[in-house]
């Protein structure tokens, strides 16, 4: 007789020979890897944007975790009052946390705040140290913000320093404290105020700056080609400053542009003032108006435009309040505009050239 399958008998679920059977397996465990990563302030301002609740959780987390990156993150959340309540108090002592365990971001924000008095009593010897530490590191911010500050102080035996501190930035990459570091060795070098003045390497710098975006750079360039005769390729740098730019710089640069005798120059002047004047703040319009008035004076035809404007000024000094709201006042400025445009375009024209810096530059 044939054997039958052998019979084995299982242990009964709950029972000890069930626990003894699968005592010695266990379940892997998940393995996480935290790492601290900077964003720069895109990656910021979208990380708050996509889910601004998670993020500022996740950020302060990481930041009381000990994490210098997050800690200055979180002070610079404080500090502007970026989805949570303003406290530079807080935000200062966030930055000193980041500081004190090297960081130099976090030392040179440390540096920003006694420099501008946030969350603390203003200290430049403070600041300056704060920034010197952090230059000593590599840190670009802080190498540019200790040459601006020690420029501020006036003292020409500071020059020298400050013009190895911008240089440092400068050749150190693209960011935009480089740029501005390459403006500033730019200036240095165009002034002479080390050394022999070296218009040529300025000029080099200028442009490396300006075809990055500096509006300043574009500005200072523009000057200096303007001086040589090279009235095209200048116009085109202040366009582009002025375009490209805030109001802040436009009223900078539009009285010296104004003060100027030469038709290009102005031109960009009043370009400023009108782009200003867009916002419609009734002082900036009116401002743009006069200036408009000044330079179209000596165009020939100019009076029919301008008898009328002279009749609306008047009325508009017996009637203040009819000042910003005049619909005849606004045409009448975007008439004397399109007069002026039109002639000074002429001018530059006329003057135009070109020079080296044009190819690689626009």
């Amino acid at each position: 007789m044939a054997a039958g399958p052998r019979q084995t008998s299982s242990p009964e679920r709950g029972s000890a020979a069930w626990e003894n059977l699968y005592s010695s397996f266990s379940l892997p465990r998940p393995i996480v890897h935290i790492r601290a990563q900077r964003l720069n302030d895109n990656q910021l301002r979208d990380l708050l944007h996509r889910n601004r609740d998670d993020a500022v959780r996740w950020i302060r987390a990481a930041a009381q975790a000990g994490m210098s990156p997050a800690q200055i993150v979180w002070g610079q959340l404080l500090l502007n009052g970026e989805g949570i309540g303003r406290a530079p108090k807080a935000a200062f002592a966030w930055f000193e946390r980041a500081a004190a365990s090297g960081d130099p971001d976090g030392r040179n924000m440390v540096g920003r705040c006694y420099e501008q008095g946030w969350g603390v009593e203003p200290d430049s010897q403070l600041a300056m140290e704060s920034f010197a530490l952090a230059a000593k590191a590599g840190h670009v911010w802080a190498q540019v913000n200790l040459a601006q500050m020690l420029m501020r102080g006036g003292n020409p035996a500071d020059r020298p320093r400050c013009f190895v501190l911008f240089r440092a930035a400068a050749e150190g990459g693209t960011s935009r404290a480089n740029v501005k570091a390459m403006n500033s060795l730019a200036r240095f070098l165009e002034e002479g105020w080390v050394g022999p003045a070296d218009r040529k390497s300025a000029m080099c710098w200028y442009a490396r700056a300006a075809s990055l975006g500096d509006h300043w750079a574009q500005y200072n360039l523009a000057m200096i080609l303007h001086s040589q005769g090279v009235i095209a390729e200048a116009d085109l740098w202040l366009q582009r400053a002025v375009a490209g730019s805030d109001n802040g710089f436009r009223r900078r640069i539009a009285p010296l542009l104004l003060a100027r005798s030469e038709p290009a120059l102005r031109r960009n002047g009043i370009e400023a003032l009108k782009r200003i004047a867009d916002a419609g703040n009734p002082e900036d319009v009116s401002a743009y108006a006069s200036a408009l008035y000044r330079e179209t004076a000596h165009f020939p035809g100019i009076d029919q435009v301008r008898r009328p404007f002279e009749t609306s000024a008047a009325k508009r000094q017996q009637d203040s309040t009819m000042r910003a709201h005049a619909p005849t006042s606004g045409r009448l400025v975007r008439c004397l505009a399109a007069k002026f445009g039109v002639i000074s375009r002429r001018l530059v024209r006329r003057a135009g050239s070109t020079s080296l810096f044009s190819k690689e530059a626009l």
